[in-house]
């Protein structure tokens, strides 16, 4: 598990409580909302809210200063130089707590990727499986348990992957899992196996415009952005 994926038994325990009476497209619209207030609620809390708002009026006023300037631009230097120093203050201050505050985004956005980008095939129908070298032989089957996805030479099976998750690929370890895994697991080194795909099918959250507007990103930013910017103003976030 990476370090991103440590949120995912949370997150997938309130998308599976809201799945008995919301549709998927509303669910969307739910993560997107308790994203943009999270954020911003985070951010507040992490960061020093008094100390920002004076260094945004120090670099307001440094701004100020420098426009009223009136002289030869050899004698502007010491406004330049504090304008910039202002400008870095305030950037030093919410650099960590931006950090902070988004690291619960990104681990949001992880999950929904895995589950939300893609689904699994409807019981009959078999996607198309494709495996690197091609010199193997691929199949999905459905066993007992579920999904499965064989990989097998001239003399033996090399892989057998249960496909517990709606995820396209799965590959070697890289050395970026550490941050976010593959739900799937991975192949091993000594399988000779380096990549394999399915064709997952991909679930459309809108009923109008083209396709990629149709995919749960074009669902979730522009409600998080709107529901951050009211969150912003409302709670007088610096």
């Amino acid at each position: 598990m990476g370090l991103l994926n440590l949120p995912d038994p949370i997150f997938g325990a309130i998308d599976g409580g809201m799945q008995s009476f919301l549709p998927a497209t509303v669910r969307l619209i739910v993560w997107a909302t308790i994203a943009g207030i999270g954020t911003l609620f985070l951010y507040r809390l992490v960061s020093p809210q008094g100390r920002i708002g004076h260094a945004k009026r120090e670099a307001r006023a440094a701004r100020q200063r420098l426009n009223e300037f009136d002289g030869e631009f050899s004698d502007a230097g010491p406004l330049i130089r504090n304008q910039f120093l202002a400008a870095f203050k305030h950037l030093g201050l919410v650099f960590l707590p931006t950090l902070v505050s988004i690291l619960p985004l990104l681990a949001l956005l992880t999950w929904l990727e895995s589950y939300y980008a893609h689904a699994l095939p409807a019981a009959g129908d078999t996607p198309t499986v494709q495996v690197t070298p091609d010199t193997y032989d691929a199949q999905w089957v459905q066993q007992d348990d579920g999904p499965h996805v064989i990989v097998s030479d001239s003399d033996s099976e090399l892989a057998n992957v249960a496909i517990t998750a709606p995820i396209p690929v799965i590959e070697q370890r890289h050395w970026w899992n550490w941050l976010a895994a593959n739900p799937l697991g991975y192949l091993s080194a000594e399988s000779g196996i380096t990549r394999i795909a399915f064709d997952l099918p991909e679930p459309e959250y809108l009923p109008f415009g083209p396709g990629w507007m149709r995919h749960w990103l074009a669902v979730f930013f522009p409600i998080m952005t709107i529901v951050s910017l009211i969150t912003y103003r409302w709670a007088k976030i610096e």
